[in-house]
C-alpha cells in the first residue's frame, strides 16, 4: 500500500493570524480566527492518524484573507506567512509539506518565490484564481509562470471570487469559487501559456471544477466558426490536451460521481487525493472521510489508486 498524503490542505498558524488581525482585520479572518483548530497542528496529526492519512500538504487559508488589503501590506505580510507555514510543518517533518504563498504572483514577488523553495524548503506555490480581478495570463503575472516554468516548482492554485450579490448564502464559495477555477484554467489554456510552458504543473481545487463536466463543451466550441468573436489564437494541439495537463484534486466533498467524471476526463496520473481539511462539517473531518471514501469506492487497479493517493504529488514534486 502506497503512502497516503492528502495534497491540498489548509493551515492559519496563529502566531500569523494574530499578527494579520493587527494588521488587517477582515470578516473572514476574524470568523477563521475563532477556529483554533486551523493552526493546533498536535489535533491536525491525531486527526490525520484516525484517518489513516500519512502526510499533509500545507496551504495558508483562506486566499480571501488578502482582498482589499493595501499593496504595501500585503508585501510586508506575505513572507510572514510563508515563515509561519514553514514553522509549523517544520515541527513535523514526517507528517507536513509546506507550500509558499504570493498573493500577487508578480515580479516584484519573484524573490519571496526563491526564498520559498530554496531557503524554507517549501514544495510549491500556492496562488489564486483572479488577482483583484486580474485573470492569471496577465502580463504582469508572466515572470511568475516562467520561473516556475524553468524550476518545474509546483502550483496550487485555489479559487477567489467574492461579490456581494454571491456572499449571501455563502454562493460565492458554493458555486462562485469553482467558476473562477475554470475561468483561470482556461485563461491559462485558451491564451497559450499551457503551450508555451509545458513544465508548469498546476494542482486545481475541486477536480478542476466545471471541467471534465463540460469537456466537448469545450472542445465544441474551440472548434466551431459559429462565434468569430471568440478569437481563439491557434494551438498545436486540441485544448482538451492542454486542460488535461492540470492536476484535479479530489475535494468533492464525498461525491462519487463527481470523481468518476474527474477520472474520465484526467485519468489516473492526473489526479491529486486531497480532502480540503480542516473545513468542512465536524472541522473537517467528514469531508477528509469523505475523500478518502471517493478512491475506495471506484472500482480502479490498487496501482492506479496509489498513483491518486500519494504517487502523482511525490512525481510533480520530485521532478525539482
Amino acid at each position: 500500500m502506497a503512502l497516503v498524503i492528502d495534497s491540498f490542505g489548509h493551515v492559519m498558524p496563529n502566531q500569523f493570524c494574530q499578527a494579520l488581525l493587527k494588521a488587517h482585520p477582515t470578516v473572514e479572518l476574524k470568523e477563521l480566527s475563532v477556529l483554533t483548530y486551523f493552526g493546533d497542528m498536535e489535533n491536525r496529526v491525531r486527526v490525520l492518524d484516525k484517518h489513516k492519512i500519512d502526510k499533509q500538504v500545507l496551504t495558508l487559508a483562506r486566499p480571501s484573507i488578502w482582498l482589499n488589503m493595501p499593496a504595501d501590506l500585503v508585501f510586508k505580510m506575505t513572507p510572514l506567512a510563508n515563515d509561519a507555514v514553514a514553522e509549523v510543518a517544520r515541527k513535523y517533518p514526517d507528517r507536513f509539506i509546506p507550500t509558499g504563498m504570493l498573493p500577487v504572483p508578480s515580479e516584484e514577488y519573484l524573490d519571496e518565490f526563491d526564498r520559498c523553495i530554496n531557503e524554507l524548503g517549501m514544495a510549491g506555490i500556492q496562488i489564486v484564481s483572479n488577482i483583484d480581478g486580474k485573470p492569471l495570463d496577465d502580463p504582469a503575472f508572466r515572470g511568475f509562470f516562467a520561473r516556475a516554468n524553468e524550476t518545474k516548482t509546483p502550483i496550487w492554485i485555489h479559487p477567489q471570487l467574492q461579490q456581494g450579490w454571491s456572499q449571501q448564502w455563502v454562493l460565492d464559495k458554493i458555486f462562485g469559487w469553482p467558476f473562477d477555477t475554470t475561468i483561470a484554467m482556461a485563461r491559462l489554456v485558451f491564451s497559450g501559456m499551457m503551450e508555451e510552458f509545458p513544465n508548469l504543473n498546476i494542482v486545481v481545487h475541486h477536480m478542476g471544477a466545471m471541467v471534465p463536466h463540460f469537456s466537448e463543451r469545450i472542445k465544441g466550441f474551440y472548434d466551431s466558426t459559429y462565434f468569430p468573436r471568440a478569437n481563439f489564437i491557434p494551438l498545436k494541439k486540441g485544448p482538451l490536451e492542454y486542460f488535461g495537463r492540470f492536476y484535479g484534486d479530489s475535494v468533492l466533498n464525498g461525491s462519487v460521481h463527481a470523481f468518476e467524471c474527474g477520472y474520465k476526463f484526467f485519468g489516473p496520473e492526473h489526479i491529486v487525493f486531497a480532502t480540503d481539511y480542516p473545513f468542512g462539517p465536524k472541522e473537517g473531518e467528514e469531508w477528509m472521510a469523505g475523500a478518502l471514501h471517493q478512491v475506495q469506492t471506484i472500482d480502479l487497479p490498487q496501482k492506479e489508486k496509489d498513483m491518486i493517493l500519494s504517487g502523482n504529488l511525490l512525481r510533480i514534486i520530485e521532478k525539482r
